[in-house]
């Protein structure tokens, strides 16, 4: 059966980092569409059809990537540099600098190249940094066995959807809205004639117009206070921690 299943959809890291993030953006749109319409429906069904049929799938986990991939750029220089070349700054004290120093030797001597003391990075930071961005490089290379580090590929995973979910934010607040204010306006609460809105909302909501609009709420919450900038910080410096820590397993 797996045959008949694109590869995109069975990869371990395609389909939840990739994929899942746009199908966020569009699960409200899809509660909508077969609740208040029903899959029976021409349009809900030809729609799906030729979603399918032109491998949206595909395309949304392209661009999930893309938009996740800019907004990384951005943060990366607005939090000072990627959490793994941060941590791996003398100046930063979030690693102890015992562990530092062994982390250090092992990418200095997979980099044959000598990583810089704490002297060296104050006096030439750009270039120290440099070094860490070649290093981090150099380890993600070495950890791509997902057998033997299974963690570091989990929180790679989490990375991903986190920073994908943060590129497509904008577009998944603004589906939840326009979904809200759809189903508002089928249930007759909200109108474009006087008096506009309906006194007794509750009244007039049929149990799919009720279903339609707990999940766009939901997910409009989710957008705003989950699926945030301060989310992927955490992650991102979750995913560093775990990747460094695989100097001591190479």
């Amino acid at each position: 059966m797996s045959a008949f299943i694109p590869k995109f959809l069975l990869d371990p890291y395609d389909r939840p980092a990739r994929l899942y993030p746009g199908l966020l953006v569009f699960l409200p749109i899809a509660v909508l569409l077969v609740c208040l319409y029903g899959t029976a429906h021409i349009i809900v069904s030809s729609v799906l059809s030729i979603l399918g049929f032109c491998g949206a799938g595909y395309a949304l986990g392209r661009v999930s990537r893309d938009a996740g991939k800019r907004i990384q750029d951005k943060l990366f220089r607005k939090w000072g540099g990627a959490p793994t070349t941060q941590l791996l700054r003398y100046r930063d004290t979030s690693i102890d600098v015992y562990t530092k120093e062994r982390f250090h030797g092992v990418l200095a001597q997979g980099l044959k190249k000598p990583l810089p003391a704490a002297e060296a990075e104050r006096a030439d930071p750009a270039a120290a940094d440099e070094l860490y961005r070649a290093a981090t490089v150099w380890l993600i290379a070495q950890t791509r066995d997902t057998k033997k580090f299974p963690l570091v590929f989990k929180e790679n995973v989490a990375f991903g959807f986190q920073r994908n979910c943060l590129g497509l934010r904008c577009y998944g607040i603004a589906m939840t809205a326009i979904c809200i204010a759809w189903a508002l306006f089928h249930a007759k609460v909200l109108m474009v004639t006087p008096p506009y809105f309906f006194s007794n909302p509750m009244l007039t909501l049929e149990p799919a117009e009720m279903i339609t609009l707990g999940v766009s709420a939901m997910m409009l919450i989710a957008w705003l206070f989950l699926l945030n900038e301060g989310a992927l910080k955490r992650t991102g410096f979750s995913y560093a921690e775990r990747l460094l820590q695989s100097c001591d397993h190479l």
